[in-house]
C-alpha cells in the first residue's frame, strides 16, 4: 500500500503496523480524496484537524489479510486519481 501511493506520487510514510498515512494536507483534499475511493469502492479513514495537526489531514488504508490482487488495482486507481484531483503529487 505504502508503495501504491508513493508510487501515484502522494506524501505517505512507512507504517510502523497495518496502517498506512497518505498526506493530502488540507480537509477539502482529504474529503475529495475519501470520495474518490468510495466511488472505487475502496474503504479508507479519513483524518482532518483537530485530529491531526493544520496541514496534515489525512487518509488511513489499513491492511488486512484479505486484501487480494483486486483490492490492490483498485487502491492504486483511486490513488493516481487522488494525485491528479487534488494537485498532491510530488512528481510533479
Amino acid at each position: 500500500m505504502t508503495a501504491l501511493a508513493a508510487g501515484s506520487g502522494l506524501e505517505t510514510a512507512a507504517p510502523a503496523a497495518a496502517v498506512v498515512p497518505v498526506y493530502l494536507g488540507e480537509p477539502h483534499a482529504a474529503l475529495r480524496g475519501a470520495e474518490i475511493c468510495a466511488d472505487h469502492g475502496v474503504r479508507v479513514g479519513c483524518f482532518r484537524p483537530p485530529s491531526v495537526p493544520k496541514g496534515r489531514a489525512c487518509l488511513r488504508l489499513t491492511a488486512r489479510a484479505t486484501v487480494d490482487e483486486s483490492d490492490l488495482t483498485s487502491l492504486g486507481t483511486a490513488l493516481a486519481e487522488i494525485a491528479r484531483a487534488t494537485g498532491r503529487s510530488l512528481h510533479a
